[in-house]
């Protein structure tokens, strides 16, 4: 079977001598365009653009329809079908030899420009519509004509002479401002005898020049008309010899790493895949990341395989404009051996003379710095036997056919290898510490690692970790990082400033999250703006780092640390309202996680979210917040960020509110205890400074409670009075309750005795408060404490209220009732009550997913089982406590788990488990304020090492 693609002409397939209609319209575009790049794989937005010519005004549903016109297209071709889904768009895999044009480019490499000139059938794809897969068609016209200019003078050397006069005046009429036709006629007339009309010829086209363009005819053209004037013979300009370019610059002498791209980018040059496509590969990366470098060093490594030369343009990157394709086309022709009077003037034509030239040849050219894709089209060869290597700050996504390698920092291993290199392997030894911590303050970037070690190597004297220590303050980085010529924010700059006024914008915002990950709908709420589009466009820009997704399925992002320190210094104050809404947007997405998330077993009443975010359409907010622990894993720095900034910039409450609905969020105890308590703290000074003492005390509350789960002290103990007396002063009874009963339970660990007094206190002010949650929270804690006291009789009632007012509020809340029953039934010897309370308290826990909760409830559990004399659950419970506890770094749960595990271990026999525990446990928890955990801990210890003793005397007497 014969499949045939022609294109030179009115679109066609045929099929085994059958010509296969083509639908017309949108699935002819899409054959045509996939045809134009044949074994290239096309994007669907590339392919977009040219079937809707230019952008549609409903994009995504345009791709939808492109996946329909892909199947209809299929259809249509049957057997022809040559189309194919493949990563990153669609391909038309076409065998060589069945697409007209490739034939075409076949016969004019081969000199036989006769035969590839009749393969054209008329103006190409002239029966489709598409102003965007026209433009292409301009750049196949251009060379049709460079091919016949050759056939001209390939006849005009065999002596043709007068055969060729009507067709050259046919062609002059045809392409008035080319040149080359009215050079090639007056050589005809003059070879044929008829020096009058050649030098009436020359007036012509000289008057039509001026009279156009206001220009004098080329070089060319005047010494034709001289040699005519002059009677000497006149002869044809002489194809000038190939001259073998080598313009790479030297290698970097103490470039490394980088290897894996290097192999990349080798194979994609020399491994070709096609016999037509020319192999292009661009290597693109942020700005100072070494592309330029490991360019060069990689065209060295391929010089062997292109033995007719290796090409190097620097394009501008470099500097603010970039450089005009047309005139370096005048540039590398000259390389390639064409005169300056023999350049066209035209910059179609320059680059037909380029590919041309470059025909059958095996040249590498290497093309550095690319601003966008315009600027490199024009500088492509044509023939497969090249290779194009480019570099770019950008990812030239519209470079059809291309593959792209993008550069991500140096790995910590390979930046300390380039110190060591720049400034001696002594050096780097003496102060290995300061070394590792240079490299990691330039976030492995190339261009700041040079400069630091430029500047070491000509302070030989100069300590490391003076530099270490000026580089690790983020406010001064950037302007450590710069010598006389170097300049990493010089560098930033140049790529900031080719933003648009937009994602200017959003690389800005960005800098308030510095180095965090953050998904697109941040960008959104930042800018106002269509934050997945800006995102394409700052990746597209290299100045964002693609992360992977996160556990709500959404891709994240973030800014290199240098480019994250670049951005933060370009902040102004009339960004701080865009920081502003961002703080809502949080608040909105948290209040909406948090209503799906029940109440922790510790929680506290939660203020209503009133914001508006236009940004975040209720759709959006949804799916975000379906799974609301994924949701806060994914941001829970975005979180601490964000109460951070808020706190800087005098805005306590917005931040206090982000902090509670953090706290409720926080099943999973994502943030760590004393994280909490630092971001209370900063909080509570900015209430002081901004004069709002209720939400200062509330603050201070949080701080305290969080640095009271690693135990209390007596100046703990002052400080929550302290606290207690601040929350009366101002009125604030139900953050008052909240505080006494969390007080309560903290000072009988403390005291090792019931605060009953307190947590009494409690519940007078709860009720008084009249909200449930803090009044089933006092009540639980008072009944505890009466308990703990042996007053049994007044506890049961209070035990009773707490359960049923339980019921109505959560599992969550119900479990911590059960959980404090089982608690001080086992005290009281009740092991049947004690172990039915404790299974129901698991059972609630669990199914909320409230791990902190969890894990309390599993070291009580422990001792249940193990005063019931099953100690293989018991072990299994304390196991789980002591795993959960030692990931939240809460000391004082932490204790008590590892003393029943111990305790457990040595009940059933295990004593050697025991000892290794004991001994990793002991001094990890001194000085957390667990004195009862640690007590039993050092006496499970004796009574182990006694055991061993008594084992080791057996031995002793047994021998």
């Amino acid at each position: 079977m014969v499949t045939e693609f022609k294109v030179l002409g009115p679109l066609e397939v045929w099929h085994d001598g059958v010509q296969v209609p083509v639908p017309s319209g949108r699935t002819a575009v899409l054959l045509a365009s996939l045809l134009l790049h044949a074994n290239e794989v096309l994007s669907a937005d590339a392919l977009v653009d040219r079937v809707w010519d230019g952008a549609p005004a409903n994009p995504a549903r345009a791709r939808a329809t492109l996946q329909m016109t892909v199947t209809r297209l299929r259809q249509a071709l049957g057997p022809a079908n040559v189309v194919r889904t493949v990563a990153g768009g669609y391909q038309a895999v076409v065998p060589e030899g069945a697409l007209d044009l490739h034939r075409f480019r076949a016969l004019v490499g081969g000199g036989r420009f006769a035969e590839a000139l009749a393969l054209w059938r008329g103006e190409p794809l002239a029966d489709l519509r598409s102003d965007a897969l026209h433009t292409e068609v301009e750049a196949l016209v251009e060379e049709r004509l460079a091919a016949l200019e050759r056939r001209v003078e390939a006849d005009l050397e065999e002596g043709k002479s007068a055969e060729l006069v009507a067709e050259l005046r046919t062609l002059v009429a045809r392409h008035p401002l080319r040149e080359r036709f009215w050079g090639q006629l007056m050589l005809a007339l003059s070879r044929s005898g008829r020096q009058a009309d050649a030098l009436a010829t020359y007036r012509t086209v000289a008057k039509l020049l001026d009279d156009e363009l206001g220009v004098a005819p080329s070089k060319e053209l005047r010494d034709i008309h001289q040699s005519v004037l002059s009677g000497e013979p006149v002869i044809a300009p002489v194809t000038a010899a190939w001259p073998t370019p080598r313009q790479l610059p030297p290698v970097t002498a103490d470039f490394v790493g980088r290897d894996d791209v290097h192999r990349e980018v080798g194979q994609a040059l020399t491994g070709r895949t096609t016999a037509s496509a020319v192999p292009i590969t661009v290597v693109t990366g942020p700005p100072g990341s070494g592309k330029s470098a490991l360019t060069v060093r990689i065209a060295h490594g391929l010089s062997d395989r292109f033995p007719d030369g290796q090409l190097f343009v620097n394009l501008g990157d470099g500097t603010s404009e970039p450089r005009d394709p047309a005139e370096v086309l005048v540039e590398l022709l000259a390389a390639v051996g064409v005169p300056m009077t023999s350049v066209p003037e035209d910059i179609g034509a320059r680059a037909a003379a380029f590919r041309s030239r470059l025909a059958d040849r095996a040249v590498l050219v290497v093309l550095d710095g690319a601003a966008d894709v315009e600027q490199v089209r024009h500088l492509l060869p044509g023939s497969a036997s090249c290779a194009v290597l480019i570099t770019s700050r950008n990812l030239l996504t519209g470079l059809e056919g291309g593959s792209v390698v993008r550069l991500r920092p140096l790995a910590a291993a390979d930046g300390l290898q380039l110190l060591t290199r720049m400034i001696g392997a002594q050096r780097v030894s003496a102060e290995r510490a300061a070394a590792e911590a240079i490299v990691a303050a330039t976030g492995g970037l190339p261009l700041a690692l040079r400069i630091v070690g430029a500047r070491l190597a000509t302070r030989p004297n100069l300590p490391l970790h003076l530099l270490a220590g000026r580089l690790s303050d983020e406010q001064r980085r950037l302007d450590e990082l710069s010598t006389a010529d170097m300049e990493v924010r010089a560098s930033f700059e140049l790529s900031y400033a080719a933003l648009d006024e937009e994602v200017a914008a959003a690389f800005r915002r960005l800098g308030f999250l510095s180095t965090l990950d953050f998904a697109a709908w941040v960008v959104s709420v930042l800018t106002g703006g269509d934050g997945d589009r800006l995102v394409e466009r700052l990746l597209e820009a290299n100045l964002l780092e693609e992360l992977g997704v996160d556990a709500t399925g959404e891709p994240r992002y973030r800014l290199h640390d240098l480019l994250a320190d670049y951005a933060a210094e370009l902040l102004s104050p009339e960004d701080n309202a865009h920081l502003r809404h961002y703080v809502d947007a949080l608040l909105l997405l948290a209040d909406a996680a948090g209503s799906e998330v029940p109440l922790t077993i510790d929680a506290v009443p939660v203020a209503p979210v009133d914001v508006v975010v236009p940004e975040l359409e209720s759709s959006v907010v949804a799916r975000l917040t379906e799974r609301p622990t994924s949701w806060l894993v994914a941001e829970h720095r975005q979180f601490t960020r964000a109460i951070e900034m808020c706190a800087t910039h005098g805005w306590p409450r917005p931040g206090m509110d982000l902090l509670e609905l953090a706290n409720h969020l926080d099943a999973a105890a994502i943030v760590a205890g004393d994280r909490m308590a630092g971001l209370n703290a900063l909080l509570r000074d900015s209430a002081e400074k901004a004069g709002d003492f209720t939400l200062m005390w509330r603050a201070e509350h949080g701080r305290l409670a969080h640095i009271a789960m690693a135990g209390m002290t007596d100046e703990l103990v002052e400080q929550f009075r302290i606290c207690a007396e601040g929350m009366e002063s101002c009125g604030d009874l139900l953050w008052l309750a909240n505080h006494l009963a969390s007080w309560a339970y903290y000072q009988s660990v403390f005291d090792d005795r019931p605060a009953v007094d307190l947590a009494r206190r409690a519940v007078e002010i709860a009720r008084e408060a009249g909200e449930p949650l803090t009044y089933l929270s006092a009540l639980r804690e008072h009944a505890s404490m009466l308990a703990w006291a042996d007053r049994v009789d007044e506890a049961t009632p209070l035990f009773e209220e707490a359960a049923e007012l339980a019921t109505s509020i959560s599992p969550v809340a119900e479990a911590a009732v059960q959980h404090r029953i089982s608690v001080y039934a086992l005290r009281h010897g009740d092991l049947e009550r004690a172990t039915t309370t404790s299974r129901r308290s698991l059972e609630l826990i669990e199914a909320a997913g409230d791990l902190r909760g969890t894990a309390y409830v599993l070291s009580h559990a422990s001792r249940v089982a193990s005063a019931s004399g099953d100690h293989r659950a018991a072990i299994a419970f304390a196991e789980r406590a002591y795993r959960i506890f030692q990931s939240l770094v809460e000391g004082l749960g932490s204790a008590n788990a590892a003393a029943n595990l111990a305790e457990s271990y040595l009940a059933a026999d295990r004593a050697a488990d025991a000892e290794r525990l004991l001994a990793e446990a002991i001094p990890a928890h001194e000085g957390v304020g667990a004195t009862e955990a640690l007590e039993r801990m050092v006496e499970t210890l004796r009574r182990v090492r006694a055991l061993t003793q008594d084992a080791l005397r057996t031995g002793v007497n047994a021998r």
